[in-house]
């Protein structure tokens, strides 16, 4: 899928969660609407007004004496004393019009929009509304001012009201905020607004003290009342503030912790040869994928995103050879490749994370089927952070460039994770990741720096023809030379001082005959070497511009020239880039000429197939003759004669001086 699909289903998606909101916000709203008209239709029959309207008036006053919940922007209020005085004292039109009013003022003092401050006064006036019917179901119908109050008939209904209220203006806003973040209801409830029940009953038990003091008293108990209130507020503030002050606190060590583990990514892909965009690319589609699959708790998910940085901690201990070489491992080097997730898993250990980070670091090469390592985990019995990091981190590999071979199409990415589901990957994984990857896609194109080119690579390389280009007419690069001038260099090789490429193409006629189908370009260690330099292409413009040297230790023949092994069927691309494409070379053998324990050069052999071990090892062979034979001429020793021959099936190469 291109990247402009991927962003509109993305945008679709969150389209469609911003129309459930709206519904829900709309349908809570009309109840809240419902409750508070029947509340007004009713009010003017309510008496003693002064006594409910004073009740009224202290409530929505005190509804300014309210404190933030910390993590959500919602308020606990004051007023709930007061309310549930009224709806006791009077029944439940008073409470529940105040309580329209003080949600509404709040929530206009805070600026919000109009949907919102509609939904602030209808939602509390809906519960408490709920509420008060509740009570009057259990108490009796006539409220308590036309009757004695008894206390111990009191308290079940009183609470009952409280918790009515509580539960349904909690939930109801919770289910909101759930919907407007894309979290579950219930986390949100209970994180952050279970801790609201202790306001409420404070409020309750107020309320039965002030309803049993007007009782006796009239509105002059009052002021006897109003001072608990008010110590109330004070209690719940302070016990916000230090809440506050401790979430703060966690979010500061967490940045910490993640500063720390970035820097610590970092100092591991500069080793790697990895971008720091694939890095982070992993990360964001693992902890993408973990909540797409239910992971919900945060100490679960901060292990992932940790995990995802620093899972490859344990390649510091692997030789840079072994991890940037352009071919297929050795059975040693791959067994040496290996040990990287336990020492990796063993460092991670001394860190005192507060989040499960190392299991996952341990089990992140284990496959479904048990056939992975170090432990040989199978199935479920791998951490579900590993199962998700394997799946994420072998799909970013495999779009990605690497030493080894260039990127592969997304295509060709998930077709290789659908041949590996149920063997080396959890299939719900794959199939969760399958399903969430057109979205993710939007994630990299608003993220400029986790790669926005890579869909724009991908989709080109989907575009290709398969079948390639005709090459261009053969133009001779300025220090190259063409075959056909083998008699000017043996001119030259008898006449005087020969030069580099003089030699290398009468050695190329015999490489030729022992390797038919290959290319061959001689590549020699520049003179302060820190590069090797082409000298000489048996195929016009084979080591054209910009390709015709190489850093050392880059692509598969400078990697060779770097670690003097030699390379087999590895990647043509990765040497000739722009100038394979033109051509069928997809193959490579890279041979490192070393003499006297100096690297001379490296001999790269390009062919359209595999070639075949018996020819690497026959290039293998006469490669300490190849590079005497370069040392000698780079050294400007003067040749009486050059002889090339094969001997059997070996090449020698023989200078007479």
């Amino acid at each position: 899928m291109s990247s402009a699909s991927a962003t509109r289903a993305a945008s679709t998606a969150a389209e469609h969660d911003t129309r459930v909101l709206a519904r829900y916000v709309a349908a809570v709203t009309a109840l809240g609407l419902f409750a508070i008209a029947q509340s007004v239709t009713t009010l003017i029959t309510v008496p003693r007004v002064a006594e409910w309207l004073l009740l009224s008036v202290l409530a929505v006053a005190f509804g300014r004496l309210s404190v933030r919940v910390p993590g959500v922007p919602v308020h606990a209020s004051m007023s709930d004393t007061f309310l549930f005085t009224s709806a006791m004292l009077f029944g439940p039109a008073p409470a529940t019009v105040a309580m329209a009013a003080d949600g509404f003022i709040l929530s206009w003092r805070r600026g919000h929009s109009a949907d919102r401050m509609l939904f602030n006064a209808a939602n509390p006036a809906l519960s408490l509304w709920l509420g008060a019917q509740a009570f009057l179901a259990v108490y009796g119908a006539t409220p308590l001012a036309a009757q004695a109050v008894a206390l111990d008939t009191l308290v079940g209904p009183l609470a009952l009201m409280a918790g009515v209220h509580f539960l349904l203006t909690s939930s109801l806003t919770a289910t909101a905020a759930a919907l407007e973040r894309g979290l579950r209801p219930f986390d949100v409830w209970r994180r952050h607004f279970a801790v609201l029940g202790v306001s409420h009953a404070a409020s309750a038990s107020a309320a039965l003290v002030l309803a049993l003091l007007v009782g006796k008293l009239g509105v002059l108990a009052l002021a006897a009342v109003t001072p608990l209130v008010v110590i109330v507020y004070i209690g719940l503030q302070s016990r916000f503030g230090r809440l506050a002050d401790a979430e703060q606190h966690v979010k500061q060590v967490d940045q910490l912790y993640m500063s720390t583990i970035r820097a610590l990514s970092s100092a591991i892909d500069a080793k790697d040869g990895v971008t720091s965009s694939h890095i982070r690319r992993v990360q964001t589609y693992s902890v993408a994928l973990a909540k797409e699959m239910g992971v919900s708790a945060a100490e679960d998910v901060k292990a992932i995103e940790a995990a995802a940085l620093l899972h490859d901690t344990g390649k510091l201990a692997v030789p840079e050879h072994i991890l940037n070489k352009p071919g297929k491992l050795t059975a040693a080097e791959f067994e040496a490749m290996k040990l990287h997730v336990d020492v990796g898993a063993d460092i991670l250990a001394t860190i005192e994370f507060p989040y499960p980070v190392v299991p996952i670091v341990r089990a992140h090469h284990e496959n479904w089927d048990g056939t992975g390592y170090p432990r040989g985990l199978r199935a479920e019995d791998i951490p579900i952070g590993a199962r998700i990091l394997s799946v994420v981190d072998c799909y970013d590999a495999l779009t990605s460039d690497r030493p080894y071979r260039p990127a592969m199409t997304q295509t060709q990415a998930t077709d290789i994770l659908m041949e590996r589901r149920g063997t080396m990957y959890d299939p719900a994984v794959v199939d969760a990741f399958l399903e969430l990857l057109p979205s993710l896609g939007a994630v990299v194109d608003m993220e400029p720096n986790l790669g926005r080119a890579m869909h724009r690579l991908a989709a080109a390389r989907e575009a290709a023809p398969a079948v390639p280009a005709p090459a261009p007419a053969p133009v001779l690069p300025s220090r190259l030379a063409a075959p056909q001038a083998a008699l000017d260099s043996v001119a030259r090789l008898v006449s005087g001082p020969p030069r580099i490429s003089d030699v290398a193409s009468l050695i190329a006629g015999d490489l030729r005959a022992l390797v038919p189908d290959a290319e061959f370009v001689f590549y020699v260690t520049s003179t302060g070497g820190e590069k090797i330099v082409a000298e000489y292409a048996t195929r016009a413009g084979l080591a054209g511009t910009g390709f015709d040297s190489i850093p050392l230790g880059e692509r598969v023949s400078g990697w060779v020239a770097a670690n003097r092994q030699q390379i087999i069927n590895s990647d043509a691309r990765l040497d000739l880039g722009p100038s394979a494409s033109g051509t069928p070379l997809l193959y490579c053998v890279a041979t490192p000429l070393v003499h006297d324990g100096r690297t001379a050069g490296v001999l790269t052999a390009y062919a359209a197939t595999a070639l075949s071990a018996e020819s690497a090892r026959r290039l293998s062979e006469i490669a300490p003759q190849v590079a005497q034979v370069l040392t000698d001429v780079a050294h400007t020793v003067p040749l009486r004669q050059a002889k090339v021959r094969l001997n059997r099936p070996d090449l020698r190469v023989a200078v007479s001086r």
